[in-house]
């Protein structure tokens, strides 16, 4: 199955099962949602646009909600919560969800020859020069109009 942009619902049984391979760090205490359904929820709602994590959780209750739970296995009366998504990003191991998130966009039809932009961009750190930014680079592939990774490193603080 190709993956269409802008219809992120048609890639959901294929991405699901992708990302049910990304190693859970989470503690089984307190798990109310499967980490491959909440993960399939986030780019599912990032293909859609949302950027941040409170958008991310607002898509899920914007959105017909009963046929997103559905679709990701999710057996709660609600998608998950802004922070829910918080202590989920915060223990992924980003390697592994990169890595499996790559193999799946080359196995829905990423070729080799898709062009790939290279973007850097440096982020100011806070409090002035106490503490120092972040240098990232990222690769785009504009076909699929998602990032393939990005890479980032603390800056030198001035001296």
């Amino acid at each position: 199955m190709a993956m269409e942009r802008g219809d992120p619902v048609s890639v959901i049984p294929s991405l699901l099962a992708a990302l049910a391979q990304v190693p859970d760090q989470r503690h089984f205490r307190g798990r109310r949602y499967s980490q491959a359904a909440m993960l399939t929820f986030a780019v599912c709602a990032m293909l859609c646009g949302s950027l941040s994590l409170y958008a991310i959780a607002q898509w899920g209750r914007e959105h017909d909600a009963a046929a997103i739970r559905a679709a990701l296995g999710i057996r709660r009366s609600t998608t998950p919560s802004v922070a829910t998504l918080f202590r989920l990003f915060r223990d992924l191991d980003i390697a592994a969800f990169e890595a499996t998130l790559i193999g799946w966009l080359l196995a829905e039809g990423l070729s080799a020859t898709d062009a790939i932009a290279l973007d850097g961009k440096t982020l100011r750190g806070i409090h002035g020069e106490t503490v120092p930014g972040v240098h990232l680079v990222a690769a785009y592939a504009h076909e699929r109009g998602c990032v393939l990774v990005q890479k980032g490193g603390r800056r030198a603080r001035a001296s």
